[in-house]
């Protein structure tokens, strides 16, 4: 059962997703799936946790620095990419969950390491899980809330309106029209926005005072 309300938030925007689609579905009244959760408020909680209890999360390497940041976002874009239309979920899940706690507690742990104060690494972690939100839904062509055979002709819309602009004015935006809309290397894109998020948590350490 959550297994496919996540494929419909997937495929469908999680709009979609509800007690009664569900059990559509599986050709079962929605009574047969109140044995299973009380309401939608908790099919969707256990949606999120169940992605977040996909992520694998080894110790933590007691040396490396804030490189240790990396695989643990990694690990995080990772997860979100593989169900984009439960990513809203993980937001509100991530600390209910061990899995989610672990990577927090590791990710806390690293800044505090390299000098950030209880403020700073909290509100530091908390960027770090918006900034892998952000890339996942905001992917080029994502469009998570559409239903997925509206996709594309969204993304076609929004290409040709940004191509129509005039080239004198805009010349960037019309060379660049397809490109954002269209993202032929995910793992590019993905390291991309991993890789801004470290340099710019590497250069507020490196502007911390020194002991």
């Amino acid at each position: 059962m959550i297994d496919r309300a996540l494929d419909v938030a997937d495929h469908e925007g999680l709009a979609a997703v509800s007690i009664r689609r569900i059990a559509q579905d599986f050709d079962v009244t929605p009574m047969a799936l109140y044995w299973h959760v009380k309401n939608k408020d908790e099919l969707l909680a256990a949606m999120g946790d169940r992605v977040i209890d996909a992520i694998d999360v080894p110790a933590l390497p007691s040396a490396g620095g804030l490189e240790r940041l990396r695989p643990l976002l990694q690990r995080l874009v990772g997860m979100l990419a593989r169900h984009p239309g439960s990513t809203e979920l993980v937001q509100y899940r991530i600390l209910q969950c061990q899995r989610g706690q672990l990577l927090a507690e590791q990710a806390l742990t690293v800044l505090a390491e390299a000098g950030f104060d209880q403020q700073r690494r909290a509100e530091l972690a908390r960027a770090a899980l918006q900034s892998a939100v952000m890339l996942v839904v905001g992917a080029p062509g994502a469009e998570i809330s559409v239903p997925e055979p509206d996709r594309q002709a969204l993304r076609e819309s929004k290409r040709a309106a940004l191509a129509a602009l005039p080239a004198d004015r805009f010349p960037q935006l019309v060379l660049c029209a397809g490109a954002m809309f269209e993202c032929d290397d995910p793992e590019a894109y993905y390291a991309d926005g991993i890789e801004l998020f470290l340099a710019g948590v590497a250069t507020l350490a490196g502007r911390l005072p020194m002991n």
